[in-house]
């Protein structure tokens, strides 16, 4: 009896914790029957790194349910298999979606490829996601019937109407998200026509909105080099830096708008040594140690979060980063892994449908292998459908080097972030990232095997 009451009392305890696990619910269908499902948010719009919420899979026709716990509205994607659509989420919002996924057709190039759409069928999230895409469009056509009069005629004002235009057909707006969606959409297109008093008015003592997409983009804008501004001499600010951390963030604060948002400015102080480490003026591990230094100091939480996946960015794929690893079969069924190559320079060549591009490229490949000679192992990926295919072509062809079947391994694509096929990556010794992405065989990656092969 007393471990009756036990289970039970514990049972009430961690109800509430389910539901606070849960508290939004998707179901949707596609066009992609058994296809992996995931719903992804991003954890802020200003590096844009996304956290795998919830993973499932579609049944055989093509149905899936969701279920993730988020604490604010988040921006979010669906991604069926690597296709993915964009959808905005509200604590305890309850969705039903049906996703269609463009049939693949051989004559169309990479870039024409038709995106996958969205419709949603039900969203009850207090009008969120239908507002915020009501917006969007009336914005987007009130800027398009009087792109005239506003970009070449400088006619301002026209924006003061657009404003009230948007909030009279969306009625009553209760969310703060699609208010600020709004303001920041029109900031933009004020920003194009005069910037000038954009810093003051849209961020000077204004709140800053991680998961807002309309203010980060105006951000990017506004401060996307602002140390090369008139507000600073470059040969003080590079004194500044070599001074160490604390002197270079009281130099910054000499400027009037960072000290008056400090907030904000370790958002632009990060945003901009992100910039000039990949432009190298300035000393590369004390750019990611004085990030890092944000990382573990800021009184922010939220500057925390944006200085940890800066530097998980920054890391991410980078010369001398461990390169994603795997475990794929070859033609012969045998399971062959990254970390067979340690003693190796290996080039991977991620490959998919075979094209013109692709018979180029491979001919060239095999010039360039017998060139290398063991210089460097040449490893070719192929997606499960055509794999079969390429064994074909191997055969035919001669090519000696390894293929192996991608098979189900879809996210290593992601892993490597394989946008357009053929991908090439070169690998140093102990499966450390030398270029990725590299170039393909007509675009000097023969020089860039060498170069690399030369500082080993």
């Amino acid at each position: 009896m007393k471990n009756k009451s036990f289970f039970i009392l514990l049972l009430a305890l961690l109800c509430p914790i389910f539901m606070l696990g849960q508290n939004i619910s998707i179901t949707g269908k596609t066009n992609r029957p058994n296809a992996l499902v995931r719903l992804i948010t991003y954890d802020e719009m200003l590096t844009c790194r996304q956290t795998k919420a919830a993973e499932t899979q579609s049944d055989n026709k093509g149905k899936f349910t969701l279920k993730a716990e988020i604490k604010e509205i988040t921006p979010a994607q669906i991604a069926i298999n690597l296709d993915r659509v964009d959808i905005i989420l509200s604590p305890n919002g309850k969705y039903d979606l049906e996703i269609l996924i463009p049939e693949r057709n051989d004559d169309e190039s990479y870039f024409e490829k038709p995106l996958p759409t969205i419709k949603i069928n039900l969203a009850d999230d207090g009008g969120l996601y239908s507002q915020c895409v009501a917006a969007e469009s009336l914005i987007d056509d009130f800027v398009y019937e009087n792109f005239n009069l506003i970009y070449r005629g400088g006619k301002i004002a026209l924006l003061d109407t657009l404003e009230n235009q948007v909030y009279r057909a969306l009625g009553e707006v209760k969310s703060d998200y699609v208010r600020n969606l709004i303001k920041y959409r029109i900031a933009a297109v004020e920003m194009a026509v005069n910037n000038e008093s954009a810093v003051s008015k849209y961020y000077d003592n204004q709140p800053v909105l991680y998961s807002q997409t309309a203010y980060m983009d105006v951000f990017i804008e506004l401060f996307n080099g602002y140390f090369n501004t008139r507000h600073f001499n470059f040969y003080e600010l590079r004194n500044a830096f070599y001074s160490g951390y604390d002197k270079f963030m009281t130099y910054l604060k000499k400027n009037d708008f960072l000290s008056r948002n400090p907030q904000l400015c370790e958002i632009i102080v990060m945003v901009e040594l992100r910039r000039l480490y990949y432009e190298n003026k300035f000393d590369k591990n004390a750019i990611l140690d004085y990030i890092g230094r944000i990382k573990n100091d800021s009184k922010y939480l939220k500057n925390k979060l944006v200085a940890q996946n800066l530097l998980a960015q920054m890391a991410d794929l980078s010369y001398d980063s461990q390169a994603p690893s795997f475990s794929l079969k070859d033609r012969n069924g045998k399971v062959v892994k990254l970390s067979d190559y340690q003693d190796d320079m290996v080039l991977l060549q991620f490959v998919d449908r075979f094209s013109q591009v692709n018979e180029h490229e491979f001919l060239m490949l095999k010039d360039l292998q017998k060139q290398w000679n063991d210089t460097i192992q040449v490893v070719t990926i192929a997606t499960k459908e055509v794999f079969e295919d390429y064994v074909q072509l191997f055969d035919k062809q001669g090519f000696k080097w390894q293929l192996l079947n991608l098979g189900d391994n879809i996210l290593l694509l992601e892993d490597y972030h394989v946008k357009t096929y053929p991908a090439y990556v070169i690998l140093k010794r102990k499966n450390r990232v030398g270029m990725a992405p590299a170039p393909s065989p007509d675009h000097y990656l023969d020089f860039h095997v060498r170069r690399i092969s030369k500082y080993l």
